[in-house]
């Protein structure tokens, strides 16, 4: 799989859901992630609106924190549904070409590419310059084992200082 030409497919893919969202939610959202899963065949946008995150986080106060950086969580996993349909069967194809070994490989790189993805469009300031606000910005791997550290360090790279911090304390809470 050329990673180059998916990462460039997956940003105009990432921008486009993104703004489908903003069309519906406007300055409600309050979070956006790309999110994968173990097996590394899907790449699905999340969304979150700040009414969805309140009614949550009233519901159940203790979790106050999964409801805002748990894109499962989230309001919304809408958006550029063709498109995104499109990369999973690609890497759906890919994934059954691979021997035993790459596939490992093959789930870092589509991993790395999703962080790239995130990390050029905030450097970009294409989030908060649309949005005029400081928003979660997330990757995430859905029912996984992938290590915490993994995770906070991409965040890190996808989010200011600020957020970032609070993504890790939440990474760090036991419930």
């Amino acid at each position: 799989m050329d990673f180059t030409v998916l990462k460039q497919n997956l940003k105009e893919v990432t921008k486009k859901a993104f703004l489908e969202n903003l069309n519906k939610y406007g300055k409600d959202i309050c979070g956006f992630a790309l999110v994968s899963d173990d097996g590394a065949m899907t790449v699905v946008p999340f969304t979150n609106t700040l009414s969805h995150l309140q009614k949550m986080q009233a519901e159940d106060p203790k979790y106050k924190e999964v409801y805002e950086f748990e894109p499962a969580e989230w309001l919304s996993s809408d958006g550029a549904n063709e498109e995104v349909n499109q990369i999973c069967q690609l890497l759906h194809t890919a994934i059954e070409k691979l021997e035993g070994a790459d596939f490992d490989q093959f789930k870092n790189e589509l991993f790395e590419t999703c962080v790239i993805v995130l990390e050029e469009l905030q450097t970009e300031k294409f989030f908060g310059t649309t949005l005029q606000k400081d928003i979660p910005i997330i990757f995430s791997i859905s029912d996984t084992d992938e290590p915490k550290e993994n995770l906070i360090a991409w965040n890190k790279r996808t989010n200011s200082l600020a957020m970032s911090k609070s993504y890790e304390n939440y990474q760090n809470i036991v419930y």
